[in-house]
């Protein structure tokens, strides 16, 4: 009850000045118990086992929840402090990372990726940094790369040097700048870059530039050795029913989906992002602008966020396979994310675990789910 009543008088506090007005507290109350019952509705539809909800309003995290477990095996409970496998939602950091290094006046977003990578093919001399940024590179999408490394009974551990030239095999699939297509590999060779402009290992920069300044202790890049305490077990569908996932390939840099972290943490860094404690407002602004493509239309991703509008809302937001989201209505001064240990695996049963952020927006945003 303290919890919720601290929340609710800040987000009073936000909207009125008024930390004495009972009828504000009721209401957010009210609204926060709606989110309650949507989120556990959703979680017995879609058979998701544990997931950790924060909503940031204006700065301020208005409602941070854990629901059902974080491991079934040992009736652990999912709260606020469990740490959940991000996947592709990480990709924002090691943009983020790239706009650093290029406001450091390391390295140009223009540059071909050739100068920072040696020994890379031909091929790649017209590819950019910003076409890596924005996944119009034309490198292969995410069932086609690193084919190189397919069909030896599945490695268990990956280093930089292997993955790197795998990808040097990777056929491209179009000129760079003619397309978009989402590509895992792309963001990888980000990793390279920012190993190489940064001077350190790719989760030494995130961790020196990023989360120890802002405090975010449980927040770590991918490290299967790792004793990861208050880590969520991940899982899947099989056959209708919920499984172990197995994902437990440690790769050397996963700066395409290997960061680990809590609703907590990325309250901090949503705020950080808001007051220009990570990048200035400037470098957010080219991260959320459409790519412009060779024939002058456009697509909806920028560097690390996937664009878009909801009802004439502005929407930026990022899933990961593994059943996270991250989204962010700017003009509303909304943040909503989730994180699911319910992730998506080839098989015969459809896994549902995105989409919840919009539907917690929507106890926000009035007009958001209007029909």
């Amino acid at each position: 009850m303290a919890e919720k009543t601290h929340i609710a008088l800040g987000y009073l506090a936000l909207i009125s000045g008024l930390l004495f007005y009972p009828f504000g507290v009721i209401f957010l109350w009210a609204q926060t118990d709606a989110i309650d019952s949507y989120i556990q509705n959703e979680m017995r539809t879609r058979k998701i086992p544990g997931l950790a909800l924060a909503v940031i309003k204006s700065s301020v995290a208005v409602k941070i929840s854990g629901y059902g477990f974080a491991n079934l095996e040992l009736d652990v409970r999912a709260t606020p402090d469990t740490v959940f496998e991000l996947a592709s939602v990480t990709k924002q950091f090691t943009a983020t990372a790239i706009m650093a290094l290029i406001e450091d006046g390391k390295i140009k977003v223009n540059d071909s990726i050739t100068g920072y990578l040696p020994r890379s093919p031909e091929q790649w001399k017209a590819i950019t940094i910003r076409h890596l940024l924005t996944h119009t590179a034309g490198l292969p999408g995410l069932q086609e790369g690193f084919k190189a490394l397919r069909g030896d009974g599945g490695r268990l551990n990956l280093t930089t040097a292997q993955m790197f030239e795998a990808a040097t095999k990777d056929s491209l699939s179009f000129p760079p700048g003619d397309q978009w297509q989402y590509s895992d590999v792309g963001y990888f060779l980000l990793g390279m870059i920012i190993e190489k402009a940064g001077g350190r290992k790719y989760g030494d920069f995130l961790t020196d530039r990023f989360f120890a300044p802002l405090s975010m202790t449980s927040t770590s890049a991918l490290d299967q050795w790792a004793i990861l305490k208050n880590r969520a077990a991940g899982y899947t569908l099989r056959d209708h029913e919920v499984v172990n996932i197995r994902r437990v390939t440690q790769v050397e840099l996963a700066s395409y989906g290997g960061v680990f972290s809590s609703v907590k943490d990325l309250v901090k860094w949503d705020n950080a992002l808001a007051t220009a404690k990570v990048v200035k407002p400037s470098s957010l602004e080219q991260m959320w602008t459409p790519v412009r493509l060779n024939s002058g239309g456009s697509y909806l991703y920028g560097f690390g966020w996937q664009l878009g509008e909801v009802r004439g809302h502005r929407m930026i937001s990022h899933a990961g396979v593994t059943g996270t989201e991250y989204t962010r209505f700017p003009d509303d001064k909304l943040t909503v994310i989730v994180l699911t240990n319910l992730g998506a695996r080839l098989s015969s049963t459809k896994v549902n675990a995105w989409g919840l952020t919009k539907g917690v927006a929507g106890r926000f945003i009035p007009d958001l789910l209007t029909e």
